[in-house]
């Protein structure tokens, strides 16, 4: 591919090069501070939208009207605000793991995890299960007798998987992790709400 005129630059190269924003490029085209542009085929997707490029002593002479810009589009503001808010939430279940010496967060794909976010459990059951999910499969061998028995016979695995949230609410017990009274049919309970939630049954 023929590299385009060199006065010339993408408006990817501008946005990491000047520290822009893509919006504020956008937003810097429609109101004309940027007159000399084009749009060429995209040099890595030939059927994806075309890409811009810019006269780049054009931006470097209008650069800080461009920077006053503002950053993000309402759209992309409300999304922020949106991710932000459900990383604080999930924050909330996240724990710190004796054993592995790390920090722990509810997995994104997790039922539990998007259970706290739509208000079904709390913070605190949430971590809860966090708390005994990772030492189900991390720190007990479930997973390795779970991948057996697929083999063998399925019907096993629920007695396989209660006898390993017993052996991982102990485990986690000792860790300091869960109250010392804490027991299963405490976890069951609050497991039953997030089956519920999905008709996990």
């Amino acid at each position: 591919m023929a590299e385009p005129d060199r006065k010339f630059i993408y408006k990817t190269t501008a946005v990491k090069r000047y520290g822009l924003t893509p919006h504020q490029i956008d937003q810097a085209v429609e109101a004309g501070l940027l007159k000399n542009f084009k749009y060429v085929k995209n040099p890595h997707y030939g059927s994806g939208p075309r890409s811009l490029l810019l006269d780049e002593a054009e931006l470097q002479g209008v650069l800080d009207k461009v920077r006053a810009l503002p950053k993000y589009s309402e759209e992309e503001l409300r999304r922020k605000r949106a991710y932000s808010e459900r990383s604080r939430k999930a924050g909330r279940a996240s724990f710190y793991c004796p054993l592995c010496q790390r920090k722990v967060r509810p997995l994104r794909t997790s039922y539990a995890r998007d259970a706290l976010l739509y208000g079904m459990i709390s913070p605190e059951e949430a971590k809860i299960v966090a708390i005994v999910t990772h030492f189900r499969h991390v720190h007990t061998d479930y997973d390795e007798q779970r991948r057996q028995l697929l083999h063998v016979n399925s019907q096993s695995i629920e007695p396989l998987k209660d006898g390993k949230t017993i052996e991982a609410i102990e485990l986690a017990k000792k860790c300091g992790l869960l109250p010392a009274d804490f027991t299963k049919e405490e976890y069951d309970k609050i497991a039953l709400k997030i089956k519920e939630m999905y008709d996990l049954y």
